[in-house]
C-alpha cells in the first residue's frame, strides 16, 4: 500500500483530484445560476450534475494512466516497486468505482420522480383531440366549431378503453398557429392526435377529420362529411365510432348507445351551452369568477328555455351555482337551492345520466358539506364518466377531506395524466403532497410540468413557494416574488405572499404598498374557497409596527366583514376561526377563545381532514395572539402529526407566530421539524 499510495502521489492523482474538484464546484455553481436565466428544466440542471459527477473517476483514472510532459501526453510509467498485479488491482479498482457510480446515477434516473414524463411510452390507445379549425365565412360561428370538437372529444371519452385528453389541456393548441405534432403527444402524453375543420355555410355543413400517430407524424385515417347541419351530432358520432375502431378499442354495448345519444335537437341551445361550459372551466383564469359564473347561469337559462329537455345545460348550472356557493361568491342558501333544483331536473329527466349524477354529487359536496351521499351519487356517474377530470378531481377533493389519501393523490395523479396542462388539476396533486408534507415530490409535480412545456409564471413561482413551506429560507421566497410578473395575483394568491415578505423584512411602509398595488378587494391564501377582505391585511401590517389604533380600526371593519359573513353563510367554521382571529385582535380574549374553541367542535378533523385542520390552526393562532403559549404550543404539537398546511418553513419565520419566538420551547419544537 505505501508503493501505491507513493505512485498516486507520483503520478499527480491528488493533484488532479484536488484540481478537479475546484473546477467541478465552480462550474456547479456558474450552472446553477446561469441555467436557471435561460429557464432550462430542473431535470436538464439535475442532468448537468450528474455528467460532472461521472468525470470524477475517469479524471482519476486518466490521471493514473497519462501525464503531460513537454512533449505532449504520455503514458506514465509504473514505479519500480508497483507490481503488475498491484497495477492491475488499482485499475480494477478504479474501473469498479466508475461502474458502480454508474450503476448508481441510472438507479438515481429510473427511480427520480421528473423521468416519468421522459420515458413514459404513451398508451397505444391514447388520443387528444385538438382544435378544430373554423373555415366557415361568418367567423361567430367558431363556437359552433369548438361545440363540434368538444362534442367528439366528449364522445371518445365516454369509452374506458381509451385515455382521452380532457378539454383544458388540448385548448392550448388553436388551429391557426402552426403545430408540432410530434411534440404536442410528447407533452400531452398521447400516442395519437385528431385534428380537422369545420365549414357551415347556411343549413350545409363539411366536417374533416384526420386521425394522425403523433409518434410519426404519419396519416392513419381520414374522412370528409358533407351533410345538412341537423346531421351534426350524427357526424360527431361517427367520427368518435370510426377512431374507437381504429385504435382497436373495446366499446360495450352501453358506451356505444351513450355515444349516439343527442345532447339536444336545438342547435342554438347547443351554441350557448357551448359558451357556459367555456365560461364554467375556466373560470380560475376569469379576472371576475363571479361574473363569469352569472354570465354562464344566463346562457345556461336561455339553453333550457330553447329546449327544455336538455339535460347537460341543467347539469352544468348545477355546478356553476355550486361554485357561486362553495367559492364564497355567493353563499346565500338561495343559490345552493337553485343548484340542487338544476340537479334534481337533470335527473328527472335523466335518471341514468353520468353528468346529472355527477352534479347532484358536486350539489352535496360543496354546499351541504354531505360526502357520504355525494360518494353514492359518484358511484353511481363514474361508469359514464371514465376519462372526466372534473369527476376524478371532485372524487378526490372527497377523498382528502375523509383522509383517504391514497385515494385522493390515485385521484388526482389520474386528473393529471388526462389533462396534463390543466393548472388547477396540477395544483390539487402537489397541494396534497403539501399536506402530507411530501416536499419533494410535490416540487416534481410542478418541475415535470414545466419540463412538459408548460413553462408559466404561475407554474415556477409555486413551485418556489413549496420550497419556502419546506426550508423557511426567505432567499427563496424573494427570488420568486422577484422573478414573478409584477401582476401575478390570480385570484388574489401572490399579494399575501408580498406582504408576508416586506413584513419578515420589517419594512411595513412596503407592506402597505404591495397591498394597495393590488385592485382586488378580496385575496386568497390557502385555496379558492376562502377570500380574505384588504382590512384583515391592513389589520395585522398595523398590528405588526406597532400601529395600535389603526389595527384597531382594521381589525373592526374586518369583524364586520366576517359578521356578515356569518349571518349569510351560519356554522361556517372557516369564517368562525377567523372571526376568532379577529376578536385576538382587538384583545377581546376570552370571546377569541370560545369562537376559536367552538369553530373546532363544529369542524373537527375527524369530520373533515382539510377543513378541520384549518380550523384547528386558527385556534393554534387565536392562543398565539392571547398570550397563551402552553395551549398554542399543545395545539402546534398536535397539528404537526397530521396533514395539512402548516409547516416548518412557515413556522420558522411566518410573522404570525413572533408572539412565541421569545420562547425557548416553542424554538426547540419548530428546530425540531427542520428538514434532514
Amino acid at each position: 500500500m505505501r508503493s501505491f499510495f507513493r505512485e498516486l502521489k507520483d503520478r499527480r492523482v491528488y493533484r488532479v483530484a484536488i484540481a478537479y474538484g475546484v473546477i467541478a464546484s465552480g462550474l456547479v455553481q456558474i450552472g446553477g445560476t446561469i441555467l436557471p436565466i435561460f429557464h432550462a428544466a430542473e431535470w436538464v440542471q439535475q442532468l448537468f450534475v450528474v455528467f460532472i459527477a461521472l468525470g470524477f473517476p475517469l479524471a482519476l483514472v486518466l490521471a493514473w494512466a497519462f501525464d503531460v510532459t513537454g512533449s505532449g501526453i504520455e503514458r506514465t510509467p509504473p514505479a519500480a516497486g508497483l507490481h503488475i498485479s498491484g497495477r492491475r488491482s488499482i485499475l480494477a479498482l478504479a474501473l469498479s468505482g466508475t461502474l458502480i457510480a454508474a450503476i448508481a446515477l441510472c438507479a438515481y434516473w429510473f427511480w427520480h420522480p421528473w423521468r416519468d414524463s421522459l420515458a413514459r411510452t404513451p398508451s397505444e390507445k391514447s388520443i387528444a383531440v385538438l382544435p378544430f379549425e373554423n373555415r366557415s365565412t361568418e367567423k361567430e360561428n367558431a363556437f359552433f366549431t369548438d361545440g363540434v370538437q368538444d362534442q367528439i372529444l366528449t364522445d371518445l371519452a365516454k369509452v374506458a378503453d381509451l385515455k382521452v385528453i380532457s378539454q383544458t389541456s388540448v385548448e392550448q393548441y388553436k388551429s391557426g398557429l402552426e403545430r408540432n405534432l410530434h411534440q404536442i403527444g410528447q407533452q400531452l402524453g398521447v400516442a395519437y392526435l385528431l385534428q380537422g375543420s369545420v365549414q357551415r355555410e347556411g343549413k350545409k355543413l363539411r366536417i374533416n377529420a384526420q386521425l394522425v400517430d403523433a409518434r410519426t407524424n404519419e396519416q392513419l385515417w381520414a374522412e370528409t362529411y358533407d351533410r345538412d347541419l341537423s346531421d351534426v351530432f350524427a357526424i360527431q358520432s361517427e367520427i368518435a365510432q370510426s377512431i374507437v375502431s381504429q385504435l382497436q378499442a373495446t366499446i360495450s354495448p352501453q358506451e356505444k348507445a351513450r355515444i349516439e345519444e343527442r345532447p339536444t335537437q336545438d342547435l342554438a341551445a347547443f351554441d350557448l351551452y357551448t359558451q357556459a361550459r367555456v365560461l364554467v372551466e375556466s373560470y380560475l383564469n376569469a379576472s371576475d369568477p363571479k361574473q363569469s359564473f352569472v354570465n354562464a347561469i344566463e346562457l345556461l337559462d336561455r339553453a333550457t328555455a330553447r329546449d327544455p329537455d336538455f339535460v347537460l345545460a341543467y347539469a352544468t348550472a348545477a355546478r356553476a351555482h355550486a361554485l357561486l356557493y362553495f367559492l364564497d361568491l355567493d353563499p346565500t342558501p338561495d343559490r345552493a337551492t337553485r343548484s340542487l333544483v338544476a340537479a334534481q331536473t337533470a335527473l328527472r329527466l335523466a335518471p341514468q345520466s353520468a353528468e346529472a349524477h355527477l352534479a347532484m354529487a358536486d350539489f352535496y359536496f360543496r354546499c351541504r358539506h354531505d360526502f357520504e351521499r355525494a360518494n353514492d351519487e359518484l358511484a353511481l356517474a363514474k361508469a359514464g364518466l371514465p376519462n372526466s377530470t372534473t369527476f376524478l378531481s371532485l372524487s378526490g377533493y372527497i377523498a382528502r377531506r375523509q383522509a383517504r389519501w391514497a385515494d385522493a393523490e390515485r385521484d388526482f395523479r389520474r386528473a393529471v395524466e388526462l389533462d396534463p396542462r390543466n393548472i388547477n388539476a396540477l395544483n390539487l396533486l402537489s397541494d396534497t403532497y403539501v399536506l402530507l408534507r411530501r416536499f419533494d415530490e410535490a416540487i416534481a409535480v410542478f418541475s415535470r410540468t414545466i419540463a412538459a412545456g408548460l413553462d408559466l409564471p404561475i407554474v415556477h413561482y409555486r413551485r418556489e413557494l413549496i420550497r419556502f413551506a419546506q426550508t423557511g429560507e426567505v432567499s427563496v421566497l424573494r427570488q420568486a416574488l422577484a422573478q414573478a410578473p409584477p401582476d401575478l395575483d390570480i385570484g388574489g394568491g401572490e399579494t399575501p405572499g408580498r406582504v408576508m415578505l416586506a413584513m419578515i423584512d420589517h419594512n411595513y411602509e412596503r407592506a402597505r404598498n404591495e397591498l394597495a398595488a393590488s385592485p382586488r378587494q378580496t385575496f386568497q391564501e390557502v385555496d379558492f374557497s376562502f377570500y380574505y377582505p384588504r382590512v384583515w391585511y391592513e389589520a395585522i401590517i398595523a398590528r405588526a409596527a406597532g400601529d395600535a389604533a389603526r389595527a384597531q380600526r382594521a381589525f373592526g371593519q374586518a369583524r364586520i366583514f366576517f359578521t356578515q359573513r356569518l349571518t349569510i353563510k351560519p356554522n361556517d367554521s372557516r369564517t368562525l376561526a377567523v372571526l376568532a382571529q379577529v376578536d385576538a385582535g382587538l384583545g377581546e380574549k376570552e370571546q377569541a377563545i370560545a369562537e376559536a374553541r367552538r369553530a373546532v367542535e363544529w369542524m373537527p378533523v375527524s369530520r373533515d381532514a382539510y377543513d378541520g385542520a384549518l380550523v384547528l390552526q386558527g385556534l393554534a393562532q387565536v392562543y398565539t395572539w392571547t398570550r397563551e403559549p402552553d395551549q398554542a404550543l399543545a395545539v402546534l404539537r398536535e397539528m404537526m402529526k397530521q396533514p395539512g398546511y402548516l409547516t416548518y418553513g412557515y413556522l420558522r419565520v411566518d410573522p404570525a407566530w413572533d408572539p412565541l419566538r421569545g420562547d425557548p420551547r416553542f424554538q426547540q419544537f419548530v428546530q425540531s421539524l427542520a428538514p434532514r
